[in-house]
């Protein structure tokens, strides 16, 4: 149902982005399909069709498999929730991060991904989640008086992914693993860069005994990441079976996870999902700040509104676990980002039975998807779907948005299970970042936006930071 926007009845910004490719064409089939590739490959959000984005499903072939885009949101309710058992992994998504990721909690499937799922689910708990709140915010202030420090000219990308990695450090290992923090974000800079991305042959289905020169680089940079996590794992293990005193923070938990011994997860298990944590949640978190940043700096009666409600919030009288319910204009600003530029920006599965429901008959093997950047721009679902308008996430505006017509932390069984630490979370760090600095985009060209894994802008966003009136640099 289309959302109109309640108190909105001006023109607002309206970022960039691929607008859609002509189509469909009814003649050159396989060869408007092998025209695709390179735009898959470089920027997944390039091959969308325009008619894509107003139609509630599209079903298409590349080269031999079959897909189906779903846009239609009691649609998407039937597959991927009430039908959820009839999904497996879509085997081009993990090529693209298994490797990496091996059984952590996004590739792991079966009896694998219900074992971490069960034991990991308990840690991100509100009682967990909220006392991690501490250290996010202590994090986040250390970083912020080193920003304070350096120059006033930055790329905020890339500096956006250092504080969410420190916070995520402070969070996990308790700076554990601080001293190599900056070797670990160029490894996880280096994986999203060269893994993140399909190769052309497994597009086209050939082989897994033709090498994939896509694949070659970044090996170097994941073995070292598991190295340094596994060995924290293993010193933290050795001081809890000592019976020392240890920090309750992630990994502990994680280690201590499962109400019995056979419950418990192996050292591999607990290595492959903090290297999911480290390599998709810091980054998926990091990359919606620096978009609102972004928007905020092209949007400056939005931007007012958000600083006034920073400055107004009592930091020292409300815990930062509560902050959220206090700052309603930052979080709206924040969903709103979280639509035009969602963090995780598709869920592929592969349909094991087929599919009846309604007008819609999709057979089994029909390589079945969730685009959130095409559903979260839909022109059936949202009006001026391309505009920036926080506002929908106020009041009665966001209780009319169906629960599958806006879906950033996905839905169903595999709905994100860090979907309320990366809230909170990103709530700390927009709270102490806009209370003390403003950001205005300082290049003359406009970023666009790119997909690997994450959407992330092509040129870093370059910002000019300058102290807020009244607030010391």
């Amino acid at each position: 149902m289309l959302q109109s926007v309640q108190g909105s009845t001006s023109a607002r910004f309206i970022p960039p982005y691929p607008e859609g490719r002509p189509g469909p064409y009814q003649n050159f089939i396989w060869l408007r399909t092998l025209m695709q590739v390179p735009n898959i490959v470089r920027n997944p959000l390039e091959a969308f069709a325009k008619f894509q984005f107003d139609i509630p499903v599209s079903r298409y072939k590349l080269f031999h498999m079959p897909f189906a885009l779903v846009n239609d949101p009691e649609l998407i309710r039937h597959v991927f929730v009430e039908n959820a058992h009839l999904l497996k992994a879509e085997p081009i998504r993990q090529k693209v991060l298994k490797p990496v990721l091996r059984d952590g909690m996004l590739t792991a499937e079966g009896e694998t991904w219900r074992r971490a799922r069960k034991t990991i689910a308990p840690i991100f708990s509100p009682r967990h989640v909220n006392g991690f709140a501490k250290a996010m915010r202590r994090a986040t202030e250390t970083f912020m008086d080193e920003i304070a420090a350096g120059p006033k000219q930055l790329t905020i990308a890339p500096m956006m992914s250092r504080l969410a990695y420190i916070v995520l450090s402070e969070t996990l290992f308790s700076g554990d693993i601080n001293e190599d923090g900056e070797q670990i974000l160029k490894d996880v800079a280096q994986f999203l860069e060269h893994l993140s991305a399909a190769d052309p042959f497994d597009l086209m289905g050939a082989p897994d005994w033709l090498p994939r020169l896509t694949k070659l680089r970044g090996h170097g940079a994941t073995s070292r990441l598991r190295d340094i996590v596994r060995q924290t794992a293993e010193k933290r293990l050795t001081r809890i079976d000592a019976g020392e005193d240890v920090p309750e923070d992630f990994l502990t938990l994680l280690l201590r996870a499962g109400d019995h011994e056979k419950d418990r997860l192996t050292i591999e298990e607990i290595e492959d999902n903090i290297i999911t944590f480290i390599a998709a949640g810091h980054e998926t978190t990091a990359r919606a700040m620096t978009w609102m940043l972004y928007l905020l700096s092209h949007d400056h009666d939005a931007r007012e509104r958000a600083e006034a409600e920073a400055d107004a919030l009592d930091m020292d009288g409300i815990a930062p676990e509560k902050w959220g319910a206090q700052m309603p204009w930052i979080t709206a600003c924040f969903e709103e980002t979280m639509r035009l530029f969602p963090p995780a920006a598709v869920i592929l599965r592969t349909l094991t039975g087929d599919i009846d429901f309604g007008e819609y008959q999709i057979p089994k093997g029909t390589n079945i998807y969730v685009s959130q950047w095409v559903l979260h721009r839909h022109t059936t679902l949202w009006e001026d779907a391309a505009e920036f308008k926080p506002e929908r996430f106020l009041g009665e505006n966001r209780k009319s948005i169906g629960r599958f017509e806006y879906l950033p932390f996905g839905m169903g069984p595999r709905v994100c299970i860090g979907a309320s630490f990366a809230m909170q979370e990103a709530q700390i760090i927009l709270a102490v970042m806009l209370r003390r600095f403003r950001f205005d985009y300082s290049a003359a060209k406009k970023p666009w936006p790119v997909m690997k894994i994450t959407i992330q802008p092509d040129n870093d966003m370059p910002m000019r930071i300058t102290g807020r009136p009244g607030v010391a640099m």
